[in-house]
C-alpha cells in the first residue's frame, strides 16, 4: 500500500509539468542571434600584440610560426589544465602523440568550449573529433595562416564583425603606439602604484622614471611623481586613448585606504627593503586615489580588473569607498566581479551615474553564469551600463569569445523573451547596445572611427 501511495504521488507530480524547453532551438532565439550577428561590435577589452611579436608563436620545424599548441597556450585554458609544452624537436607530430589526451577532463569547461567554434567556423573541424591526420592539417593550416597580417584583420573585422577593439598593452604599458587599424589604444596603469622608487621598474618599457627622463620632467618629490602620471595621461589621450586599466587584482586586495600627502610623500624616493609592507600598501593606495582623481580631471574612464584574480580581496565591493569618494570618475568594473555577479550589479544599481559593469571575459570563464548574469543585471540596472569584450590574445580565441559573448546573451535575452519578461524588440535593441552603442556612449571620441549609418530612405 505504501508504494503504491509513493507512487501514485511521484505520478502526479509530473502532472502539469512541461519538459524543460531549449530555447537555442526557438525561433526567438534565431532572430536574436542573427540581429546580434550583425552588430558590428566595439570591443572593450583585448590583448593582441602587435603581429611581429604576436602571443604564441614558437619555434617549429618549418620556422617561427604559430600552431596548434599556440592557440591552447596562450589561450585560458592553461588556467584550467596543463597543456603539454612544445617539444624541442619544433614537430607537431611529437608535440601531439602526448597532448591529445590534454583536453579529456575539461570538455565541459567554458576554458575549453569557447575556442571550438573558431576550429569549426574558420577551418571548418571539430576539434573534438579530430583525427591525427586532422589534427595535422590543422597546425599546418594555422601556421600558414600567420605568415600574412591579412589573417588577423581578416578574422578580426570580417568574420568576428568587430569594428573597433580596445587593446591593454601589457607588454609595453607606457606606449603610445597603435599598430592595429581596428585598434584603439588603452592607458594601463597598474606599475604606476608601484613607483616609490625607480628599482620598482625592472622592466624599462615600464618605468615613469625613464618616461620623465625622455620628456625631460622632473622625479624628486612625490608631487612631481603625480604630475608626471598626468603628463602621461594627457599625452596618451592626444595620441587617442579613450580609457585607464589596471590589473591590480591580480596583485593584492581593491580595498584602497585613503592616504594622507605627508605619509606618502615619507615614503616615495625609498627602495622596497626599506619600507614594511604597511607602508608599501600606503602608497600604493594613494597613488590609486590620484590615478582615481586623475581619470576624472583628465577625462579617461577607468577599467578596473574585479574578481577571479587573486580572488581574495577583489571583490568589487572592496572599491567602494573609492566610488563614493569620486562621483566624477566614470569606473567600469570588468569580468562582471565573477564570481560576485550580484555585487556588482548592485554597485552599479546603487551608484548607476557613475558605475558601468563591463561582461568581458565573464562567458568565457562560465557560460552559465554569463548568462545567468545579463539576465539579472537587466533586472537591476538599465541596459545601457552593460558592455562586453573578448579578452583575448590571437584572433582565433578572439573570434571564438565574441561568438560566445553574442550566443550567450541571445540565448539570455531569448529566455527572457519566451517568458514574456522582455519584449522582442526591446531585446533586439538591448543586443546592439551592449555589444555596440553602449561603448560608443560612454567614450564618444570613438564615434569619428565608427562607420555611419546609411541615410533613412
Amino acid at each position: 500500500m505504501k508504494s503504491f501511495l509513493l507512487h501514485a504521488l511521484l505520478l502526479l507530480g509530473t502532472i502539469g509539468r512541461a519538459d524543460p524547453i531549449d530555447v537555442k532551438k526557438t525561433d526567438t532565439f534565431r532572430r536574436i542571434k542573427a540581429s546580434i550577428d550583425s552588430v558590428r561590435a566595439v570591443d572593450t577589452h583585448d590583448h593582441l600584440k602587435p603581429f611581429p611579436i604576436i602571443q604564441g608563436t614558437v619555434q617549429t620545424d618549418q620556422g617561427v610560426g604559430m600552431t596548434l599548441y599556440s592557440m591552447w597556450s596562450s589561450s585560458y585554458f592553461g588556467w584550467i589544465h596543463r597543456v603539454t609544452p612544445w617539444p624541442a624537436s619544433g614537430k607537431f607530430s611529437d608535440w601531439w602523440s602526448l597532448a591529445k589526451d590534454d583536453f579529456s577532463n575539461a570538455r565541459g569547461t567554458s576554458f575549453y568550449r569557447y575556442q571550438l567554434s573558431a576550429f569549426t567556423d574558420l577551418y571548418g573541424v571539430d576539434f573534438e573529433t579530430l583525427t591525427e591526420a586532422q589534427a595535422s592539417d590543422l597546425n599546418r593550416r594555422i601556421f600558414a595562416n600567420y605568415q600574412s597580417e591579412a589573417w588577423v584583420h581578416k578574422v578580426v573585422t570580417e568574420r568576428a564583425n568587430i569594428e573597433l577593439m580596445f587593446i591593454d598593452p601589457f607588454w609595453d604599458r607606457l606606449t603610445r603606439t597603435n599598430y592595429y587599424s581596428f585598434g584603439v589604444p588603452v592607458l594601463n596603469v597598474t606599475r604606476l602604484q608601484r613607483g616609490f622608487h625607480p628599482s620598482e621598474f625592472p622592466r624599462e618599457v615600464d618605468s615613469l622614471y625613464r618616461y620623465a627622463r625622455e620628456e625631460k620632467l622632473p622625479m624628486d618629490t612625490l608631487q612631481n611623481y603625480v604630475s608626471v602620471i598626468e603628463h602621461w595621461m594627457k599625452a596618451g589621450k592626444a595620441f587617442g586613448a579613450v580609457c585607464l586599466k589596471t590589473t591590480t587584482a591580480y596583485e593584492r586586495t581593491l580595498h584602497f585606504e585613503k592616504v594622507a600627502v605627508d605619509r606618502a610623500s615619507k615614503i616615495y624616493g625609498r627602495s622596497r627593503s626599506q619600507l614594511s609592507e604597511a607602508e608599501v600598501k600606503e602608497f600604493e593606495d594613494f597613488i590609486m586615489w590620484e590615478i582615481t582623481r586623475l581619470s576624472a580631471e583628465v577625462g579617461l574612464p577607468f577599467q578596473i580588473h574585479t574578481g577571479h584574480a587573486r580572488i581574495q580581496g577583489s571583490n568589487p565591493m572592496n572599491l567602494l569607498n573609492l566610488i563614493e569618494a569620486n562621483p566624477r570618475t566614470k569606473f567600469i568594473l570588468f569580468h562582471g566581479g565573477y564570481p560576485w555577479i550580484g555585487e556588482a550589479g548592485a554597485i552599479v544599481q546603487r551608484y548607476g551615474k557613475n558605475v558601468w559593469i563591463d561582461s568581458v571575459w565573464l562567458p568565457t570563464i562560465s557560460y552559465t553564469m554569463a548568462k545567468r548574469a545579463y539576465q539579472e543585471w537587466l533586472e537591476v540596472m538599465p541596459s545601457n551600463r552593460i558592455l562586453w569584450g573578448a579578452d583575448a590574445t590571437h584572433v582565433e580565441g578572439i573570434y571564438g569569445a565574441t561568438e560566445f559573448t553574442r550566443r550567450c546573451l541571445s540565448e539570455a535575452l531569448a529566455e527572457k523573451v519566451e517568458r514574456g519578461e522582455l519584449r522582442e524588440t526591446d531585446a533586439l535593441r538591448i543586443g546592439r547596445q551592449i555589444m555596440r552603442e553602449n561603448a560608443l556612449e560612454l567614450f564618444p571620441q570613438l564615434k569619428d572611427r565608427v562607420a555611419k549609418p546609411p541615410p533613412a530612405p
